[in-house]
């Protein structure tokens, strides 16, 4: 997998958890109880790696995909959604955040396979 892939899909990656996470707050699943809350946070976290890897199987790389995922919904996509207002268009800055966050997290995986490619 090419350095520039990594940083791709983990961008990718990290903008479809925080849709994910926007249908979550709106459709307020979270509110049913624990349980519930918890199994969509877990699929919030996995549904973006799996589908990736299903879109673009030669491309993507599960062990870089799904780390990134559980490091980018820690960081800014589950403290965004905790510190942010009620649901309105200021939700939509999540988005870009997720996607810059999962870039981040994604530097140590393209660090590696560009120095391992030279």
């Amino acid at each position: 997998m090419d350095w520039k892939n990594n940083l791709i899909f983990g961008s990718i990656n990290g903008a479809m958890m925080a849709i994910l996470m926007i249908l979550n707050v709106i459709s307020e699943v979270t509110e049913v109880g624990f349980e519930v809350a918890m199994i969509s946070f877990l699929a919030v976290i996995l549904i973006p790696p799996f589908a990736l890897k299903k879109a673009k199987p030669d491309e993507t790389s599960l062990i870089h995909l799904i780390p990134t995922a559980f490091l980018t919904f820690i960081i800014p996509v589950i403290g965004a959604a905790f510190g942010g207002p009620d649901m309105g268009p200021e939700w939509l800055v999540l988005i870009p955040l997720a996607a810059v966050g999962g870039a981040i997290w994604s530097l140590p995986f393209a660090g590696w396979n560009y120095f391992k490619s030279r």
